[in-house]
């Protein structure tokens, strides 16, 4: 009571509370608090003091608890032994997968006569160390770019030959296939030039004294560099020939391929009047029984049985009548292997005997999706859509249309309508090709060759869709469907 003079009595106050407050800060570690709530900070810092030790025994106790817990996940990883076998089926029709035999052989299953000649031809040119060309032609799928890069691996070491791989489809324009080939044969990436390389340049560098003596030019996609002059296929055909008057101190041997028609129509007979007439050879589609060959092959390896024998012949039938496409045949045993995967998911089938196969029902499953007019239209492209209303169009007035006449007519069509042609642009015969590829593979059109297997002027284009459902799919795009009802009534 005698503590009641009033400037001691906050003095004291804030004394006795500071002190309080700092022996207990000490404890627990912490910095220097109002004076306001002393004993509710004191009884929360005792409840944290005492959890600290308690919560590292938790965490010691959680860690030995815990791995029974885990336990019998891992004990159901032998689940899993039927989706690995499946997977590993399923790597083997992948597109871009490599098969590991065919890295010790030059060629591909069912195309020894090709492959033959593919190989022959770059060893008695680089024999007789001369200047030559090969044209390759055929559909797409028919194992082109793969035979040619497996004949070029004999040579992939050989430091006297310099072999450069062009896809020409990815250039901007024609003329950037000289930079490019100018870029490989330095060793040095295309974009570190601050200017672009001519023919030109690319000659001084071909008739200079080089480390190598030849030079392997795969040009891929060939018809991409068609131009309204020819100029640019010319001038590098001219440089890989002996007989023109051209000549180089390093021998060029060029490799092209195409997919399309354009190439025989428009470029070859250039080449014939001015005698520089390249060898050739043409891939065929792949026919039901070299088809199933293949997969058998790439089958081997698996002790049990992916494909009934059934389901893989009807596989095989149906990807040779479509179009012989081995990249269809492999997507349809992708698909069906995935389908049959899925299926078994919740099964659990330990031994790998119990795996079953993939069964006649899968694979027709598979192709009544890929095949069959299911895709539906409204998630195709604007452009794909004006393909098919084109199509349409064409068929009214030619019964018999071929890739080489359909594409004139989309291309004039293209030209006369300026609202199609700005908003879709040009369509180069390539870009075309692929498409209608793309088409086909959802079944909207249907690409077969006529009796004349040999010609591949004679495919036949054909459109498989109703017209109601493609009516259906342009609602909302104003000038396709004024094109579709023009050509209705």
């Amino acid at each position: 009571m005698s503590l009641t003079p009033i400037s001691t009595p906050t003095k004291k106050r804030t004394i006795t509370d500071i002190s309080n407050t700092y022996t207990t800060s000490n404890k627990v570690g912490l910095p220097l608090t109002p004076t306001k709530t002393p004993t509710k900070k004191q009884k929360l810092d005792v409840r944290s003091s005492q959890v600290e030790e308690p919560s590292c025994r938790r965490k010691l106790i959680f860690t030995t608890a815990s791995t029974p817990t885990k336990s019998p996940s891992l004990l159901e990883t032998p689940k899993s032994t039927p989706t690995s076998l499946y997977s590993q089926a399923k790597a083997l029709f992948q597109r871009g997968s490599k098969s590991e035999q065919l890295s010790q052989e030059l060629q591909l299953p069912s195309r020894e006569k090709e492959a033959s000649f593919v190989n022959s031809f770059i060893l008695k040119n680089l024999q007789s160390e001369q200047s030559n060309s090969l044209y390759i032609s055929g559909p797409p799928g028919t194992g082109k770019t793969a035979q040619v890069n497996l004949s070029l691996q004999k040579y992939e070491h050989d430091k006297s030959i310099k072999i450069v791989r062009i896809n020409c489809m990815t250039l901007k324009n024609p003329e950037s296939v000289f930079h490019e080939i100018y870029a490989s044969l330095i060793n040095q990436l295309s974009i570190s030039f601050t200017k672009r390389k001519s023919y030109d340049d690319l000659y001084k560098i071909v008739d200079s004294d080089n480390n190598f003596k030849h030079i392997v030019l795969f040009l891929d996609e060939l018809d991409s560099l068609l131009t309204q002059n020819q100029q640019v296929l010319f001038k590098l055909f001219q440089l890989a020939n002996s007989q023109s008057k051209v000549t180089t101190k390093t021998k060029v041997i060029l490799i092209g391929i195409s997919n399309t028609l354009d190439l025989n129509n428009k470029f070859l007979p250039k080449l014939f009047t001015n005698n520089m007439i390249p060898e050739s050879v043409q891939f065929l589609p792949y026919s039901a029984a070299q088809i199933k060959s293949i997969i058998t092959a790439k089958l081997a390896k698996f002790s049990t049985t992916i494909f009934h024998p059934v389901a893989l012949q009807f596989c095989c039938q149906k990807a040779a009548s479509i179009s012989g496409d081995l990249r269809k045949a492999f997507d349809i045993c992708y698909k069906s292997i995935e389908l049959l995967e899925m299926e078994q998911r919740d099964n659990c089938v330990v031994s790998d005997a119990n795996v079953k196969p993939v069964m006649m029902s899968h694979v027709a499953k598979v192709c009544a999706q890929l095949f069959t007019s299911n895709t539906p239209l409204s998630s195709l492209s604007v452009l794909h859509k004006s393909i098919l209303c084109h199509l349409f169009n064409f068929q009214l007035i030619k019964g018999t249309i071929t890739i080489n006449s359909f594409y004139d007519h989309f291309k004039k069509q293209q030209q006369d309508d300026q609202m199609s042609s700005k908003l879709l642009g040009v369509v180069k015969s390539s870009e075309f090709l692929e498409m209608l590829t793309m088409l086909e593979s959802n079944n909207c059109i249907v690409m077969e060759s006529s009796g004349f297997h040999n010609d591949n002027n004679k495919k036949m284009v054909k459109l498989n869709v109703d017209y109601d459902e493609l009516a259906k799919s342009i609602e909302g795009i104003g000038f396709l469907k004024k094109l579709l009802k023009h050509s209705r009534g």
